[in-house]
């Protein structure tokens, strides 16, 4: 894990955090698990919050996967919430984190190691590994642009959730 760490540490900050996955988040509900989940499935494509956008993701047995759809661009970076639903006293619960896809993430981590390693390949050369630095920074500027253009996609996700899991069971449909 040390190993892990360290080569996390070399990394510019919005590219680090883009391979952590969020902290454990647990929502509370009183509808049964069931309802619940068709509730989050019925969902997507509704509009909960002010913002532009909609809830997109899949709903398979009782793991959820939600990510907020931006309607004008299409955005492979964006954060999902990874999570199921299980039975609570009293009701059920959400229980997830905030993440990213996981072929992104996997090809994020192959093209920054190829960077970082062909960077300490060739450091006595000057240019080469500043060159490498330079595409990692580049890498955290993109995410700090998506970022700028549509913030609070998080926030968004989580608003999501919290309405489903408050809405009324009489809410649902036949």
């Amino acid at each position: 894990m040390g190993f892990k760490q360290s080569l996390l540490g070399l990394l510019p900050p919005k590219v680090c955090q883009f391979f952590e996955d969020g902290p454990e988040t647990v929502i509370l509900s009183r509808m049964p698990p069931e309802d619940l989940l068709y509730r989050i499935y019925a969902s997507f494509g509704e509009t909960f919050s002010m913002s532009s956008g909609s809830a997109q993701g899949s709903v398979i047995g009782s793991t959820i996967r939600v990510r907020w759809k931006c309607p004008y661009m299409r955005d492979d970076f964006e954060p999902l919430f990874r999570g199921r639903v299980e039975a609570a006293e009293g009701g059920s619960r959400i229980v997830g984190c905030m993440s990213h896809n996981r072929f992104v993430q996997g090809f994020m981590a192959f093209w920054c190691g190829a960077i970082l390693l062909f960077s300490l390949l060739t450091v006595w050369t000057v240019i080469i590994p500043l060159g490498g630095w330079g595409l990692l920074w580049l890498a955290n500027g993109l995410f700090s642009f998506g970022d700028h253009f549509y913030p609070g996609r998080r926030e968004c996700i989580m608003e999501h959730l919290r309405a489903c899991a408050a809405r009324p069971f009489s809410d649902l449909p036949p």
